[in-house]
C-alpha cells in the first residue's frame, strides 16, 4: 500500500508575501547568526505576541523570508501566520518516533494535518520523514512551547519513551524517590504555566464591593513565572531514571501552549501500561484545572483492535470542550500466521537454546506476545528463517512499504517502540468524532486482505464446495457471521495460504 504524502495548501498570493510560497517546511538550525538584508528590524517574539491579525500579516510581511526563518525557527515559517479558515488543523507530536501516531491518522482515518513531530533519534527520524511526516530532529528538552510560532497549535500527540517503567528497565521509574521527584516536578511546572486558582475571597480586604481588584479579589489564575525551559526541565535533573523523567514533557507542553493562548482541542498520550496511576492523576489533575472538559486514561491493547501482535499501554485522551467517552475495543482479532500467510503449525524460538519460565518458542496461530526489538533474531524452529522487516511490520499494523531505515536493529527497535496505528486510530476517531471502525475494518482488509478482506457472501453460501473452509465452520455459522457485518471473525477461521 503506497504511503501518501501531506498535503499543505499553499496560501493566497494576497494574504502573504510572494516569497512565503518558497519557505521550507521548517528551518535548518545553524550554528551562527542568520545575515539578512532586511530594510527593517526583526521584531522579537514577545513583539508577535502583542500582535494580532492583519497587524501580525503586515509586520511578517515586511520582514525577509530568512528574517521569519530566524523567527519561527526550527518551526515552519508559515506557522508565524495565523491559519487561514481553510487550512488543516496545525498539530504536534513530541517524542513521535518511526511516526506511527501519525501513520494512525494519516493511513488508516485518512485525516489530512499540518502536524510537524519532534523526534531525537535519527533513524526514527529519517523514518517518519520518508512516510511523510514533517520531523525536527532535536531533544525535546531544548525547545520551548511558548513560542510564537505554536499560537495556533490545536493538536497534541505525545509518545515519550518507556524504558524506566517497565521490566525491562527494573521499573527505575516507579522508585519510590523518583517518583517523588517528578511529581513535585509536575506540580512546580503547573505553577511556573500559571495553572494555579486562586480564591479571591480569601485575598479581599475590601468592604465595599465596587473597591475590589478584579486580578486579585475574584477567583483567578496566578500570573505564569515566565521560567525559562532549561529551568523547568532541571526539576527532574536528581531522577535517576531518564525517561521516566520525560513524563514532564506533555506537563510542559499542553500547559505552556495554553500560557500563550493556543487553541489546543484535542490531545493523546500514549506511554507503557506500567506507568504508576499517581502520574495519571497528577496529569488529569493540571488539565482539568486548567479548564479541559474530558480527561479519560485507558489501558488499550493493539490486539483488540487488529493486531498480530499485543501492545498493551496506558493511553490518555483528553477533549478540551467536550466529552467524547472511552475508547471501546471492537475485539477485532488477528493471528500472525494468516496475517503472514504462514503455517499455523509454525514455532518461532525467541531465546535459541536459553531456556526461561516464560518458555523460548511459541506458535504463530495466534496472536503473538509483543513485539520488541528481540525480534530481530527471533527465527523458525524447524527453518531457522528470521522475520522480514516487512513481516515485522505486518505483525505491529503496518503495511509492508512502509519505510523503516536503517539497520536491522534499528529497524527492528523502532517498530517495537512504535504506537501502534490502529490504537491511534481509534484514539483519534473518537476524539475528532469519525466513524473510525469502518475505517479501521477497511484498513486491515488491505494490510490483511487473507484474514479481513470481505468476500463475496453469494460464493461462499450457496459454494457446494466447502473444502477451504475449516470443519467447524457450518451453514449457519456462516449465515450468522454475514449478518452481522463481523467479516474479520469470518475471514480467520479460513484456512491460511500456504507460503
Amino acid at each position: 500500500m503506497p504511503i501518501p504524502t501531506p498535503v499543505f495548501t499553499a496560501a493566497p498570493a494576497a494574504a502573504r508575501p510572494a516569497a512565503y510560497e518558497d519557505l521550507p517546511l521548517f528551518a535548518l538550525d545553524t550554528d551562527g547568526p542568520t545575515t539578512t538584508t532586511a530594510t527593517v528590524p526583526t521584531p522579537t517574539h514577545e513583539d508577535l505576541f502583542a500582535l494580532d491579525g492583519p497587524e501580525l500579516t503586515a509586520v511578517l510581511d515586511s520582514l525577509t523570508s530568512a528574517q521569519r526563518e530566524q523567527l519561527a525557527g526550527p518551526w515552519p515559517a508559515r506557522w508565524l501566520y495565523p491559519p487561514r479558515p481553510d487550512d488543516p488543523p496545525r498539530g504536534l507530536n513530541v517524542c513521535a518516533g518511526c511516526g506511527g501516531g501519525c501513520a494512525g491518522l494519516r493511513l488508516v482515518l485518512g485525516v489530512q494535518a499540518d502536524t510537524v513531530c519532534v523526534e531525537l533519534k535519527k533513524d526514527p527520524t529519517a523514518t517518519s520523514t520518508a512516510a511523510g511526516c514533517t520531523v525536527i530532529q532535536r531533544d525535546i528538552k531544548t525547545l520551548d512551547p511558548r513560542h510564537p510560532a505554536l499560537l495556533w497549535t490545536r493538536r497534541v500527540m505525545c509518545t515519550m519513551p518507556c524504558i524506566d517503567w517497565t521490566r525491562a528497565g527494573l521499573g527505575a521509574g516507579r522508585d519510590a524517590e523518583n517518583l517523588a521527584i517528578l511529581l513535585e516536578a509536575i506540580d512546580q511546572v503547573a505553577a511556573h504555566m500559571g495553572n494555579v486558582w486562586v480564591d479571591g475571597s480569601e485575598l479581599c480586604t475590601h468592604d465595599d464591593p465596587a473597591d475590589c481588584d478584579e486580578d486579585v479579589c475574584y477567583d483567578h489564575m496566578i500570573e505564569p513565572s515566565g521560567a525559562p525551559i532549561t529551568e523547568l526541565w532541571s526539576l527532574v535533573d536528581d531522577m535517576t531514571a531518564a525517561t521516566a523523567g520525560l513524563m514532564l514533557a506533555p506537563v510542559i507542553w499542553i500547559l505552556g501552549l495554553r500560557s500563550i493562548g493556543a487553541p489546543i482541542e484535542t490531545i493523546v498520550i500514549e506511554q507503557s501500561s506500567a506507568l504508576p496511576e499517581t502520574v495519571q492523576e497528577y496529569i488529569w489533575t493540571e488539565l482539568t484545572t486548567a479548564g479541559c472538559e474530558s480527561v479519560q486514561w485507558q489501558n488499550l491493547d493493539a490486539a483488540d483492535f487488529g493486531s498480530a501482535s499485543n501492545r498493551n499501554r496506558a493511553i490518555m485522551s483528553a477533549h478540551w470542550y467536550r466529552n467524547p467517552g472511552p475508547v471501546t475495543a471492537p475485539r477485532i482479532g488477528t493471528g500472525a500466521a494468516h496475517a503472514l500467510g504462514w503455517p499455523p503449525q509454525t514455532r518461532i524460538n525467541t531465546r535459541g537454546e536459553r531456556r526461561t519460565s516464560g518458555g523460548n518458542v511459541f506458535a504463530l496461530n495466534r496472536t503473538i506476545p509483543a513485539v520488541t526489538s528481540k525480534i530481530r533474531g527471533w527465527y523458525c524452529q524447524d527453518t531457522g528463517r528470521r522475520f522480514t522487516i516487512p513481516e515485522v511490520c505486518a505483525l505491529v499494523g503496518l503495511p509492508g512499504t512502509y519505510p523503516v531505515t536503517g539497520s536491522r536493529t534499528s529497524q527492528c527497535q523502532q517498530l517495537g517502540d512504535i504506537f501502534s496505528p490502529l490504537v491511534a486510530a481509534a484514539v483519534w476517531g473518537t476524539l475528532l468524532g469519525l466513524p473510525w471502525l469502518d475505517m479501521l475494518r477497511t484498513y486491515l482488509a488491505q494490510i490483511h486482505p487473507t484474514v479481513h478482506a470481505r468476500p463475496d457472501p453469494a460464493a461462499i453460501l450457496f459454494n457446494p464446495d466447502r473444502t477451504h473452509l475449516t470443519p467447524a465452520v457450518t451453514d449457519a455459522d456462516i449465515a450468522r457471521l454475514f449478518a452481522s457485518g463481523d467479516y474479520p471473525r469470518f475471514r480467520i477461521q479460513l484456512q491460511p495460504a500456504t507460503p
